[in-house]
């Protein structure tokens, strides 16, 4: 039944009153004359044209109103469909459908926004991100009134495809931006994830078969790079790198599993997109090689890795490496000595997953790894074409730079084909050196007969191995750049990641230096609900906000009062805030087993000369924020003498710099509290009484500061 005149006026009016623009905006974007729609809204044009009311709906995002015109609005609604969910792609082009039949997505702006926002599924996409992306340098002055626009149209598509039960996508607004809900049946993302956990499951229980098919089934969701086609800035996206960074590890696991099984065919057919995609992999195509002298098609095999090898050289200098030279040798092999099949390619051995940093299951997702990520597997900003990738993650003690470190190694496993190595460094001497350069050649493959006794034919040949392969090098914990300097890889294929309390300057050229700093205070609630549960969070969410706050939104200090709040559900947040809000209790009590903040502190306290350390003691006396000249006469010292001892403690990451020139230097919470016990014999100390923590069925040590059962 047709919408009558005065009604389609209606629902225009008030659709473009909630986008908040005017009749003249509209009328521009609809190329409508402003009278015609003044005419249309007011219900005086007895029959509207067909493709006016059609440019309007797509400037509105009225596609929930397909009775206003007959036409492909209304064919969304064909017979089916409505009883199907609306699924939403982004493992290839942007698309969503219902059933067999295609939603349109609107102009290619509102494409891109939907995009961002799948990529950030069930998290907060921030509204600078969106402002950032969606126009860059060039950001027009209705850019609040576009992004409102925008996110209405998404919100009536979603509402619009809502199945008969309910529970589609929704497009939500929070505090700081929009949040895209939805499940693993409604975006392919999603579903890509969870068949991966279910596959490293599978992969820990050794059921091959099991995990075979499902790394089968993470692939077939792929239909060409992440959302290709849309915008050019969405390729290099953190989400996007981590998603292609799994699927290459996926295809290499298929591949392998997929040769020992003899299901070369479903090999084939599965990993050639994906090496297809990665020109220059040796893993992929070394297992694709593998499965195509397996099917019987040696030639179209040996033909491959001639490919591979000419374009490797080209591209490097450096012809084809290990695996691919193996996966050859075994065709050849089986083609004079029994002239039969080809056998599995000799798998590498997988990197010794006890040598690299522990990866936290409850790690907060942090800009600061995705810029990791994305420079050493130079998908973003990388280095110059012929020079290594180095990134040196530098920050205060605690801040989370191994975990940074390791959770950046899970990403970036599947671009390095060849091995990952890490090393905890302890002093950087000479000897040690020597000794890790042994430990890697050995790792690499290299018999320790081969191994060269000397430091200088050491450090030669781990270059060439370098040169030759695609690996990983995490060097944790490095105090000087001196030291380290024989690691730094040569060539384009391989890369270092270091972590340093204190920046590396003279690392040398064309190294990314990133600094990890505190958390904010959404992640550190984050990180807070991933321990004890976001029920139990946003009961007392006052509680856990201040509960932050006395940790200084330290990670490793987060990390332990969650630790302990989940190992006792019957504690307060409030009464364990309550606790820590004694100066004096609260480093003792952000302790767990034999990791301790104070400690950490301390570390880095003994680490400074005497008199770094007595400007410390001084300085933290303070009772907050200082500017130079404060602390000039604070120190009793001219003010460019000041200037220098600011400097030299916050680049020791003891002290923060002012956010702006002429602002005020400022401590970290934990590290006041800290400097601030560690008075001289002579000052006393004003004793306190401690809080205790409220509880049910139980009694708390006051003294002690732990439960009594």
């Amino acid at each position: 039944m047709p919408t009558p005149d005065s009604d389609v006026g209606a629902i225009i009016k008030n659709a473009r009153n909630d986008s908040g623009l005017s009749q003249r905006v509209v009328a521009h974007r609809a190329g409508i004359s402003l009278r015609a729609l003044r005419e249309i809204e007011q219900g005086r044009v007895r029959s509207p044209r067909k493709s006016s009311l059609r440019r309007l709906i797509e400037v509105l995002g009225l596609a929930q109103h397909p009775d206003l015109v007959a036409g492909p609005v209304a064919a969304q609604g064909e017979p089916g469909a409505e009883d199907e969910p609306l699924v939403l792609r982004v493992l290839g082009g942007l698309s969503a459908s219902r059933g067999q039949v295609r939603v349109p997505l609107g102009t290619p702006k509102q494409q891109a926004l939907l995009g961002l926002l799948a990529l950030r599924a069930n998290e907060v996409a921030e509204r600078d991100e969106i402002v950032g992306f969606l126009w860059g340098d060039d950001i027009p002055d209705s850019f609040d009134q576009l992004v409102h626009t925008y996110v209405y149209r998404i919100r009536q598509i979603l509402k619009t495809h809502d199945s008969a039960e309910g529970g589609g996508m929704a497009l939500l607004r929070r505090a700081t931006g929009y949040e895209l809900q939805a499940d693993e049946d409604q975006l392919d993302l999603l579903r890509f994830r969870r068949l991966g956990a279910k596959a490293q499951q599978a992969q820990g229980a050794d059921q091959a078969g099991t995990e075979f098919s499902l790394l089968g089934e993470m692939l077939e969701l792929w239909r060409g790079n992440v959302l290709e086609g849309v915008s050019p800035s969405l390729y290099s996206h953190p989400v996007a790198v981590a998603a292609s960074a799994q699927r290459i590890g996926a295809a290499l696991r298929f591949a392998e599993i997929g040769n020992c099984l003899e299901e070369y065919g479903e090999v084939i057919e599965k990993t050639g997109p994906v090496a297809l995609g990665s020109p220059l992999h040796e893993g992929l195509h070394a297992g694709l090689i593998t499965a195509l002298a397996g099917a019987g098609q040696r030639a179209e095999a040996l033909e491959l890795f001639t490919t591979i090898d000419m374009r490797l050289r080209r591209q490097s200098g450096i012809g084809a490496g290990v695996q691919l030279r193996e996966a050859q040798a075994a065709i050849l092999r089986a083609d004079s000595d029994t002239g039969g099949a080809a056998p599995a390619v000799p798998a590498m051995a997988p990197p010794d997953t006890s040598r690299l940093p522990y990866a936290a299951g409850t790690f907060v997702d942090r800009p600061e790894l995705h810029r990791t990520v994305q420079y050493l597997s130079r998908n973003g900003e990388a280095a110059e074409p012929e020079a290594p990738s180095v990134v040196a993650l530098h920050g205060p003690a605690g801040a989370g730079k191994t975990a940074t470190a390791a959770r950046a190694v899970g990403f970036l496993r599947p671009h390095f084909g060849d091995s990952v190595f890490r090393a905890e460094m302890a002093s950087g001497s000479p000897e040690e050196i020597h000794v890790l350069l042994d430990g890697f050649l050995r790792t690499m493959g290299i018999p320790a007969h081969a191994v060269p006794a000397g430091a200088g034919e050491r450090v030669e040949m781990y270059q060439t191995v370098l040169r030759e392969r695609s690996v990983l090098v995490v060097l944790d914990n490095v105090t000087q750049a001196q030291s380290i300097r024989p690691l730094l890889p040569s060539g384009t294929t391989s890369a270092l990641l270091v972590t340093s309390r204190t920046p590396l300057p003279d690392l040398g050229d064309g190294v990314r230096h990133i600094r990890i700093p505190a958390l904010r205070r959404r992640q550190s609630l984050e990180l807070l609900s991933n321990l004890i549960g976001e029920d139990r969070v946003l009961r007392e969410r006052e509680a856990a906000d201040r509960l932050a706050s006395l940790c200084g939104d330290l990670p490793l200090a987060v990390r332990i009062a969650g630790l302990r709040l989940a190992a006792r559900p019957h504690w307060e947040l409030a009464g364990f805030a309550e606790c820590l809000s004694t100066e004096e209790r609260r480093l003792p009590e952000l302790a767990l087993g034999d990791v301790r903040v104070r400690d950490r502190l301390d570390s880095v306290v003994l680490s400074l000369g005497p008199r770094l350390r007595q400007a410390l003691q001084v300085l933290a006396e303070e009772a907050g924020p200082f500017t130079l000249t404060r602390a000039a006469g604070r120190l009793k010292c001219p003010a460019r003498e000041a200037e220098e001892l600011l400097e030299a403690l916050v680049s020791e990451q003891v002290l923060e710099r002012p956010p702006r020139p002429g602002g005020e230097y400022f401590f970290l919470p934990l590290t006041r509290v800290h400097l601030r016990g560690l008075r001289p014999p002579h000052t006393p100390a004003v004793a306190k009484r401690v809080p205790r923590p409220r509880r049910t069925g139980m009694r708390y040590a006051a003294a002690a500061g732990r439960a009594v059962t």
